[in-house]
């Protein structure tokens, strides 16, 4: 019995400064008039209430967005590899540094990419207005 407990005693240690390789989430900044609310989503995900600005950084890349229709979104992207989709009548800019970005515009958004680190996708639905920049090259 006593071996037992100690073999838990030790797991409960080990288990308390174990890491995992896989950075936290970012966390979003309320940018814009005061009062912007932000709502994080599931996991990792973020998102952006409807008639609302937000403003969201993520340095580590890997980061999802949503931005709700009639939001006005600004996402900036250092680490590379995030995902934004732009509701209808939502407003959405992204900077993108660290590349292979992947941008949604649905009906009637308004969305701007500047990917600086390249292979940037941007589907843009008919009715809405959509402009990118692709510095690093590779973008569609």
């Amino acid at each position: 019995m006593t071996k037992l407990l100690g073999l838990f005693a030790l797991g409960s240690f080990a288990a308390c400064f174990a890491t995992s390789s896989r950075p936290p989430p970012q966390q979003p900044m309320a940018g814009g008039p005061l009062g912007a609310v932000i709502v994080a989503g599931g996991p990792g995900a973020q998102e952006c209430p409807g008639g609302q600005t937000c403003s969201f950084t993520c340095d580590g890349g890997s980061c999802a967005v949503a931005c709700d229709p009639g939001s006005s979104c600004n996402i900036e992207c250092d680490g590379g590899n995030c995902s934004l989709q732009c509701a209808g009548g939502a407003s959405c800019n992204a900077e993108c540094d660290g590349g292979n970005c992947q941008t949604q515009c649905v009906g009637g958004a308004s969305c701007n990419l500047d990917c600086d680190g390249g292979n940037c996708a941007t589907a843009c639905e008919p009715g809405s207005s959509c402009r990118s920049e692709c510095d690093g090259g590779g973008c569609h």
